[in-house]
């Protein structure tokens, strides 16, 4: 019986032309890949995923970076309702009658506050008329809002002579109302640098330092950076770094949600000796209260 005969592929002389192809096709692929052009667009692709994962990663850094606890450590520099207190001999430190404060123990602020109380730590106006202090000045503030700005800028300087004469007491307690006017939260970090600055340096400095940080107002806030510079102008050694931290920023919380709860509606809001200031000039109306004291020694 005759052999079958083979087909016409299987022949060696067909292979090894095969053979032959698919190796040029091989080499032709790794040149092409050599000289960049698919080898490039595989890199692209990884660099271009990188940056994307690069840029999740820093948002969810940034969210975390952004959550502040409810609780918080009191700052040094503060009473219990996170007030400032300037007086002709220093910045008290250490007067909170407690640690920390939680705002998750206070209620909800009201939509609509209540304006005729007397918030939490304002003297009342009987006590203030026989307590045989200097006058209780406290300004509830926002570093990022305009009409405060513009009440520094007119009275800073009224409130600094009123101050180094022993005669009136200044409390600043700094809101976040305005945090949404601004991408980074200014108001609050704003106020965590007062509370920093407040711990290192003497009356005069932190007035200063607070005149400067109001006079870039309106200027879309600025950075830790920048606010860290400032500070070292006044006398506190701060750095951009401490900032990040957000130490007093749950103490920040905890003061606006109660001044809202007792009677503060905006900013500024100021009181002078338990009264209310609405209408008049504020240097008058702050040396009518003086006037008032000194006639009762």
């Amino acid at each position: 019986m005759a052999p079958k005969n083979k087909s016409a592929g299987s022949s060696p002389a067909s292979s090894a032309a095969d053979a032959r192809e698919r190796a040029r096709q091989i080499a032709d692929r790794q040149s092409r890949r050599s000289n960049g052009r698919p080898l490039g667009l595989i890199l692209g692709i990884v660099a271009l995923v990188l940056v994307i994962a690069l840029i999740i990663g820093l948002v969810v850094w940034q969210n975390h970076k952004a959550k502040i606890p409810d609780a918080g450590p009191v700052p040094a520099s503060a009473n219990q309702y996170g007030g400032i207190t300037v007086t002709r001999n220093g910045i008290p430190q250490h007067t909170s009658d407690v640690k920390e404060r939680d705002l998750a123990t206070l209620p909800e602020a009201p939509e609509e506050p209540d304006t005729s109380k007397t918030p939490l730590g304002v003297v009342s106006q009987d006590k203030a008329a026989s307590n045989g202090k200097p006058v209780q000045l406290v300004v509830f503030q926002d570093f990022e809002c305009v009409h405060c700005a513009d009440f520094e800028k007119e009275n800073a300087e009224t409130i600094k002579k009123a101050v180094d004469s022993g005669k009136v007491e200044v409390e600043y307690r700094n809101l976040n109302f305005l945090d949404k006017a601004t991408p980074d939260q200014y108001s609050s970090r704003s106020a965590n640098a007062a509370y920093l600055v407040a711990e290192q340096v003497n009356p005069d400095q932190f007035m200063e330092y607070s005149q400067e940080i109001f006079s870039h107002q309106g200027s879309g806030g600025l950075s830790n950076k920048q606010i860290a510079e400032i500070a070292g102008k006044h006398g506190a050694t701060v750095s951009e770094d401490d900032l990040d931290e957000n130490t007093y920023r749950p103490m920040v919380n905890v003061d606006t949600r109660e001044a809202v709860s007792n009677g503060v509606a905006g900013t500024p809001s100021i009181f002078v000796d338990g009264k209310r200031f609405e209408k008049g000039k504020f240097p008058e109306v702050l040396q009518k209260a003086i006037d008032a004291k000194s006639t009762k020694k």
